[in-house]
Parts: C-alpha cells; structure tokens; sequence
C-alpha cells in the first residue's frame, strides 16, 4: 500500500515537471521563431534570392561569344564580375 501511494506521487510530480519543463520549452521555442520570422527569414528572402539568380542566368545566356569567353576565364578570379572585366 506505501509503495503504490508514493509511485502515485512520485509519477505525479514527474508529470508536473515534464509539463512545467515541456511548457517553458515551447514558449522559447516560440519566441526565437517569430524573432527570425521577424528579421526577415522566410519565402520573401527564398522568392528574392531566385529571381536574383535568373536574373543573373539571363545576363550570362544575353552575352554573345567574345563576353561568354571573357566571363568564363575570369569566373574564379573574384566576386564582381565588372571588377574583372576591367582593363587595367
């Protein structure tokens, strides 16, 4: 009968922990996701990142053989493609 009361309250007072614990967890949870949502994550950025990259598609498929020659040898060389193609 003593072992049985104090399973009862020992599984009991690991309920309230686990539900007091999982709680504050999710509320943290919550909370750090609408401050990324917030800074700006999410399909706006995803949305702006591809149209970014077909417009930087389109340029390359515009360049007629002299510039595609010039763009593929100078590809690795930097992160701006005006700084390679100057003539120094």
């Amino acid at each position: 009968m003593k072992n049985s009361i104090f399973r009862s309250i020992l599984m009991g007072l690991l309920i309230g922990v686990l539900v007091f614990v999982a709680f504050r967890l999710v509320l943290v949870l919550l909370i750090v996701g609408a401050i990324f949502k917030l800074a700006g994550g999410g399909k706006w950025k995803r949305e702006q990142w591809r149209q970014r990259k077909l417009a930087y598609v389109d340029n390359v498929r515009n360049m007629d053989e002299n510039q595609y020659e010039a763009f593929k040898s100078n590809f690795g060389h930097g992160h701006c493609h005006n700084y390679n193609s100057k003539q120094h």
